[in-house]
């Protein structure tokens, strides 16, 4: 009798496994996929279970602006992953300045209840649009944000052309989709020419009014 109790339970069991490996294979596999802009202007490899999101026409900063959404994503969990290339040229000599501005601004913003750099900037570990590029990492939190763990890479082109990458995500989120942003940032290319005008404003360069917007278009 014992033995027999044993087998059921031990059947119930087996069942159960080979349910819940039957429903993951039933899964799509995620695979790479290339986003091309309708306007041929560059292209970027994403991951087939993330979600390309245009940006309001008001609101793009320049010709390159789009913003992929990763599953799940919305203002509390998950994250986003956007590229721009700004209108204007940037104000700015080099790519560390540009972050140097855009650090000074989040420490300045008032509506902040927390700014803190989790690794300074540094200017060998990512190339943007084949450009080698800044980048730099902090946490902020404010009460139209939340909390949100943020990386910032930026490339100068000699002509003055600012090509910029706004990692967002909650914090537990962020060392997660790491690695697929950084293979992102490696696939995003340049292909069509739309050079920045000159007609450039102190604020050109950084990003500076884009928190709440990310975070708002961040809603599938």
């Amino acid at each position: 009798m014992i033995i027999s109790i044993f087998a059921i339970l031990v059947g119930l069991g087996t069942d159960n496994v080979f349910a819940s490996q039957s429903q993951d294979d039933d899964e799509p596999a995620v695979t790479w996929k290339t986003f091309q802009d309708r306007n041929g202007l560059f292209s970027v490899q994403y991951p087939s279970n993330w979600t390309p999101s245009g940006i309001i026409e008001s609101m793009k900063v320049g010709p390159i602006d789009i913003l992929f959404l990763s599953p799940g994503s919305d203002v509390d969990s998950g994250a986003e992953v956007e590229f721009i290339q700004w209108a204007d040229q940037s104000v700015f000599r080099t790519a560390q300045e540009a972050l140097e501005a855009e650090i000074s601004t989040q420490q300045n913003n008032q509506t902040l209840t927390k700014f803190e750099i989790e690794r300074p900037i540094e200017c060998s570990r990512y190339t943007l649009n084949g450009l080698q590029a800044c980048s730099v990492i902090y946490e902020i939190s404010g009460p139209d944000i939340g909390d949100l763990a943020t990386m910032v890479v930026d490339s100068l082109a000699t002509d003055g052309t600012e090509y910029e990458l706004y990692y967002k995500s909650d914090f537990d989120s962020f060392e997660h989709f790491l690695p697929t942003v950084e293979s992102m940032i490696k696939s995003f290319q340049v292909t069509g020419s739309e050079p920045a005008t000159s007609n450039s404003s102190l604020s050109s360069g950084t990003n500076t009014t884009l928190e709440s917007q990310a975070v708002n278009s961040a809603s599938p």
